[in-house]
């Protein structure tokens, strides 16, 4: 080898010392740079953590007052302790349905009535009794049918509705009412109607002020409207109701099984009124005809 190239040789060997030095110090800065971020984040992180750690307990008793508080306010459909789960099939009258044979109507087949008690004047807001009441729930009850009601409401503030309550629960106290008691409440769009003008909440409030009493009574509450009146809250604020009381849906098909058939409505409800043109031996005229979907145990 030449003294030249050796030269070159060196030369070269001290180049690639110092580009060593410096790529060392690079690295060295590199994590240095690195080690100093991670413990920076470790002391955020731990700053959050204790932050949580010292929030939780607060929050942990927040969501249970609120927890407590929703279960106080939930309220949900009630059961009879002899309600079982199978179809049985009714008829609601009223005066209108005139003098009905209650015998021939047992003979029938009929399970259940939902007679109509009372109800509130539209022009002057008296209470009425229905004129029939009394004598279909004594003779419906002589011939085995199982008893309901229903009463029709046009009250227009809680002092009304709470009256129309106290009304219903002292009128029926002497009968062995096993189906619900009814809230039914139909014409408030007309502009004859004492109710003409009230809101949807404000409808939706009476009904429940007054299913709340009688359900405080010891009655299972039923809330009666049409299909087309329910759904998207039209009329009502059907997810409301339908989370405390029982729904008692109406909407008329032309041909149907009933004992396989439902109606066309996709929410909640306990018995389906599908037809005002039933007729049934002892009743002289059409009567409304209805399924439920729970019965109850004989005694």
């Amino acid at each position: 080898m030449t003294k030249e190239k050796a030269n070159q040789q060196r030369g070269f060997q001290r180049l690639m010392g110092a580009f060593l030095c410096v790529l060392i110090v690079v690295i060295f800065l590199a994590i240095s740079q690195n080690s100093q971020k991670r413990r920076e984040d470790i002391k955020k992180r731990k700053v959050i953590t204790e932050a949580v750690i010292a929030e939780e307990p607060e929050n942990i008793e927040e969501s249970e007052k609120i927890e407590e508080e929703t279960q106080e306010d939930c309220k949900t459909p009630k059961e009879m302790a002899t309600e079982v789960e199978k179809l049985t099939f009714g008829v609601d009258v009223s005066m209108f349905q005139e003098e009905i044979d209650w015998a021939q109507v047992a003979e029938a087949g009929i399970d259940f009535v939902m007679v109509r008690i009372g109800y509130r004047k539209t022009a002057t807001g008296e209470i009425v009794e229905d004129e029939r009441a009394r004598y279909n729930l004594q003779e419906a009850a002589a011939n085995g049918i199982y008893l309901g009601a229903y009463f029709f409401s046009t009250a227009v503030d809680e002092a009304e509705v709470r009256e129309e309550a106290d009304w219903v629960c002292t009128f029926l106290k002497d009968y062995p009412i096993t189906y619900p008691v009814v809230y039914n409440c139909e014409g408030f769009q007309r502009t004859s109607s004492r109710q003409y003008g009230m809101s949807v909440e404000e409808r939706t409030t009476l009904a429940q002020i007054f299913l709340d009493q009688v359900e405080d009574a010891g009655y299972t509450g039923m809330f009666y409207a049409a299909k087309g009146e329910l759904e998207d809250n039209l009329h009502w604020d059907t997810g409301r109701l339908e989370a405390r009381y029982r729904i008692w849906v109406a909407q008329y098909l032309d041909k149907i099984s009933v004992a396989l058939a439902k109606p066309e409505y996709n929410r909640a409800y306990a018995m389906w009124q599908y037809t005002d043109q039933g007729r049934v031996q002892g009743i002289q005229t059409v009567v409304d005809l209805n399924v439920a979907y729970f019965g109850y145990e004989k005694d």
